[in-house]
């Protein structure tokens, strides 16, 4: 589990990914952001072990607002039903978290992750006077991820590495992020489809957190520089750097720079990413 906090243990211990990817501190140091953060990931087959367990009330009343309650009876498919609980599950804990980092302690079926017209979810609560931390949720193959931030906006994205991501490299890499991707990696035909993954999963995080009406697309986010994370006793972690250019309400051209924290775990890219000055 990746957590800042010691504010309740997660319902479903034995569906966390107990190891250390990119510890809290090491990604807000990674991202330049200064405010509060936190993350987990889940594997959605020993989530649905654990649930088989339990009755569907059992699971929906003390976890699930009334709204996410009257949507779970409405899903059929089994592989729908864990992806679902589990990205809720997930952001449901990071959000509680950053809440209870602020003397607000609220039980889960108080809180509801809704999306919005764009299809990005937050939390919505019937509690009035506390602030709601951003949230971003993520799952591909057998992995849940989900994210919080005190501040601002953020973006998480998983991505299982499969061949797929070779074949449609020019709907998100340029000839030159190419370049910066062999020559930081020097890439190999063997591990083509992972490094590729990263680029994918980073990008993603990022259109994620840009929180605006219409996303960046794929090429408009630019690769510029691949850094190497802090030295950690976990996996390899590196920084991606990017640059991403709007016109602002006024007609002129903003030019942004962009970070996002990338993992490698196992089969899967990483990338979160947090920014306190997202331009809505």
């Amino acid at each position: 589990m990746s957590c800042s906090y010691k504010h309740m243990d997660f319902p479903f211990q034995n569906s966390l990914v107990s190891a250390e990817i990119l510890s809290v501190p090491l990604v807000r140091e990674m991202l330049q952001y200064p405010h509060g953060m936190t993350y987990l990931l889940l594997d959605l087959q020993r989530l649905e072990k654990e649930l088989l367990k339990i009755a569907e009330q059992d699971v929906a009343i003390p976890f699930l607002s009334s709204l996410e309650q009257v949507y779970l009876k409405r899903l059929t498919s089994g592989k729908r039903k864990r992806e679902w609980l589990g990205g809720r599950f997930a952001a449901k804990y990071a959000a509680t978290g950053m809440l209870a980092q602020n003397g607000n302690t609220l039980p889960w079926s108080n809180l509801a992750v809704i999306a919005d017209k764009n299809g990005r979810p937050f939390i919505a609560s019937g509690e009035n006077g506390a602030a709601m931390p951003d949230i971003s949720i993520s799952h591909s193959g057998n992995l849940a991820a989900a994210m919080a931030v005190s501040t601002g906006f953020c973006g998480i994205d998983i991505q299982k590495v499969t061949d797929r991501v070779v074949k449609v490299r020019e709907r998100f890499c340029s000839l030159n992020e190419a370049h910066i991707l062999g020559s930081f990696f020097s890439a190999s035909r063997a591990n083509q489809s992972s490094i590729l993954t990263r680029l994918w999963a980073a990008k993603e995080a990022l259109r994620k957190v840009a929180n605006m009406n219409s996303l960046p697309g794929f090429l408009e986010l630019e690769l510029a520089e691949i850094n190497a994370g802090p030295s950690h006793n976990g996996p390899a972690s590196w920084r991606f750097i990017f640059t991403w250019q709007h016109i602002d309400v006024h007609g002129n051209p903003v030019t942004h720079q962009c970070r996002v924290a990338v993992s490698h775990i196992v089969d899967y890219a990483l990338a979160l990413t947090a920014r306190s000055d997202t331009v809505a």
